[in-house]
């Protein structure tokens, strides 16, 4: 068995989605300044590095973090490679072994040029298109993975296709480092922090392959 570390690396010089607070972390007590204990005070958003989405994010009464069980974040995991498309459509994934309570995770251009690794945030990201969300949905995947902050085109005036999956109470995670991963059957587990009325959280995200 293997298991691969599929996380960002929180620090503060981590890319944020445009517009979210930036990263924080203040010693507030240190051993070598007297101190019985190191102590940090963390402050970032509740979609900083690789996180989850769910359903209470674009969905007014969709379920929040603390009303789905565990096992809702993790699963049966396949990696596809899609390198190459500026976005992944509805006829990329038509030829693919997509199942019904698959979690569907994508490796693309974002991960062969390490954008998660990069401090200043890419707008250019590839991401899932309107149509490719809905067949998502019509296949019944459990859960859709991307390589960059968001499963949705930048700036995009409508967000169908988080509203579309997340409307289907598809588990979205965002952020993954899959730079090394080779495209194959793995299982997920992407547990979030349990935070009352939680819209998202980052997670420590991994995959194990037997």
């Amino acid at each position: 068995m293997k298991i691969y570390d599929v996380s960002a690396m929180i620090s503060r010089e981590i890319p944020v989605y445009e517009g979210d607070p930036a990263v924080s972390i203040t010693e507030t007590a240190q051993i070598d300044k007297g101190a019985a204990c190191n102590v940090s005070m963390l402050a970032f958003g509740s979609h900083t590095g690789t996180h989850i989405d769910v359903p209470y994010h674009f969905v007014a009464d969709g379920k929040t973090i603390d009303q789905l069980p565990p096992d809702y974040f993790m699963g049966k995991a396949k990696v596809f490679d899609l390198t190459g498309r500026k976005a992944v459509t509805a006829e990329d994934l038509k030829g693919l072994d997509i199942r019904e309570g698959d979690i569907v995770i994508f490796r693309t251009d974002n991960s062969v040029e390490r954008r998660m690794e990069q401090s200043a945030f890419y707008r250019e990201f590839v991401y899932v298109s309107d149509d490719g969300a809905a067949y998502l949905a019509e296949k019944k995947v459990k859960g859709v993975g991307v390589d960059y902050l968001s499963v949705e085109q930048f700036a995009s005036k409508t967000p169908a296709t988080h509203r579309t999956l997340l409307g289907h109470e598809i588990l979205i995670v965002e952020g993954l480092v899959l730079t090394d991963i080779a495209p194959g059957e793995y299982t997920l587990l992407a547990l979030p922090l349990r935070i009352k009325g939680g819209n998202g959280s980052p997670v420590r995200a991994v995959l194990i392959q037997e």
